[in-house]
């Protein structure tokens, strides 16, 4: 039995499904499901009732739990901590950032911080959101910066604000002519969404589910330049954050409009393993983070 095997069982009765625990390992559900019956055939008995339709851990899948938790949760922060230690951990410092927050908000604090720490080298890893956090635990980054970002007992938070979200269209698409819209008038519209595991998406998608509102889900998509362009070239019309679209906006590439009846806007987050703030390239930018936060800039609020 090995340390990735607890890991992964962890992450499928954490998650409660096989196909997130598989994401977060980089693996095929089968994969983690070999994984299961091999625990099984190491302790002898099954760890999960076959005959409920979610996920239960039988009375030994709950020893098993308790016991592999606690292991892979010893061996990260061990890990973490002997990183921390190590003397090239106060001269790096490695973001995880999803491709709608990097290249665009991110660039904000990292240009003033890297100014007053030229002697940090900053390296930063555009990441799904699903990937994000397990890059974090598993220490392959020292922060991370996404949209409704996680909370787990094991992870600091630090707020940066709202984000707001707009409605894009191609500069001659019919909508474009109305200077105040209501959601509704997304019914029957083309949609280019984000991916459907995203965090994004699924706000939206609640958001819009609620004020009753049915556009036609043309394409999902998962890196904000290819939605942009998708809408540039006449394929349908998108929300997404206003930061991403400034530069367009500004040269008339595309059109963007608020809605007049419906507030969007997004939570953004920075994540930090709470043993990791020890290190001093993170604290420095943490300190940095907390002199400049966005979420004391009204500008950014929907």
């Amino acid at each position: 039995m090995h340390l990735e095997s607890l890991r992964i069982f962890r992450d499928l009765i954490e998650t409660g499904t096989f196909s997130k625990a598989a994401d977060l390992n980089y693996l095929t559900q089968s994969a983690v499901s070999q994984q299961l019956k091999h625990l099984e055939r190491f302790v002898g008995r099954p760890l999960l009732d076959r005959a409920s339709r979610r996920l239960k851990l039988t009375p030994a899948g709950q020893t098993f739990y308790r016991t592999a938790k606690r292991i892979v949760a010893t061996y990260e922060d061990m890990t973490a901590r002997i990183q921390s230690a190590a003397p090239e951990s106060a001269r790096r410092l490695r973001i995880a950032a999803i491709y709608s927050v990097g290249p665009y908000l991110l660039q904000r604090y990292l240009k003033g911080f890297i100014k007053l720490h030229p002697e940090v080298k900053v390296e930063v890893d555009y990441q799904k959101a699903s990937r994000i956090c397990d890059d974090l635990l598993r220490g392959r980054s020292d922060l991370s910066v996404m949209a409704y970002p996680v909370k787990r007992r094991d992870l600091q938070v630090i707020a940066l604000g709202e984000e707001e979200m707009v409605l894009i269209l191609p500069k001659r698409h019919p909508l474009a002519r109305q200077e105040r819209l209501g959601l509704g008038a997304l019914s029957g519209q083309q949609f280019i969404a984000f991916d459907r595991g995203t965090p994004t998406r699924k706000a939206l998608d609640k958001v819009l589910r609620g004020a009753g509102v049915k556009p036609k889900v043309l394409m999902e998509l998962d890196n904000i330049e290819t939605i942009k362009n998708a809408v540039s070239s006449g394929m349908g019309v998108s929300i997404v954050p206003v930061a991403t679209v400034a530069a367009e906006a500004k040269a008339g590439s595309l059109c963007l409009r608020r809605f007049a009846d419906q507030k969007l806007s997004r939570p953004l987050g920075v994540l930090v393993r709470k043993v990791r703030r020890e290190d001093r390239a993170v604290r420095a930018f943490l300190k940095h983070l907390e002199a400049n936060n966005s979420s004391n800039r009204p500008a950014l609020q929907a």
